[in-house]
């Protein structure tokens, strides 16, 4: 059934109200960046594992999200945050601008590859035009969750 109560403590330790607040409005209105991206990758390392905090979520234990799948999703966020630390202030706040000769910079910096450079921006992309689909409407919300089912999300 999960913990919901445990779960709000540590969301409560990792973020204040007021931060979660303002990152909430960016995303759902896509107005994010990588700064908060990174800001909130920072909040859900001070959570815990992924493992750990799945398990407080209710109904998440009936899901069966393979372990290893979450470690290596854990692996991953932990890359990226390297790799945003080696972006400049203008890179973080605009994305688009990172072109090749930048992602090669980026990737010499963090020890990342080009390929991950652009997975990060690739994912970033992504997720910023799914919160424009949702922003303030249930139709978009409701055609995201028939592609995550088909398994076909369209970008």
């Amino acid at each position: 059934m999960g913990d919901l109560e445990s779960l709000l403590d540590k969301v409560h330790e990792a973020i204040t109200e007021e931060e979660a607040q303002d990152l909430g409005k960016k995303f759902l209105k896509g107005e994010f960046n990588l700064i908060d991206l990174y800001e909130q990758m920072q909040a859900m390392k001070k959570m815990g594992p992924l493992t750990k905090v799945m398990e407080l979520i209710p109904g998440m234990n009936s899901v069966k999200i393979p372990k290893e799948l979450l470690e290596n999703q854990e692996i991953k966020l932990d890359k990226w945050k390297i790799t945003m630390l080696s972006m400049t202030k203008e890179e973080l706040e605009d994305p688009e601008i990172i072109d090749s000769s930048r992602a090669e910079r980026i990737s010499k910096g963090s020890g990342a590859t080009t390929g991950d450079v652009r997975e990060l921006i690739k994912q970033y992309k992504q997720a910023k035009k799914l919160m424009k689909m949702m922003k303030g409407n249930e139709k978009g919300m409701e055609k995201m969750m028939k592609s995550m089912q088909a398994g076909q999300i369209k970008y």
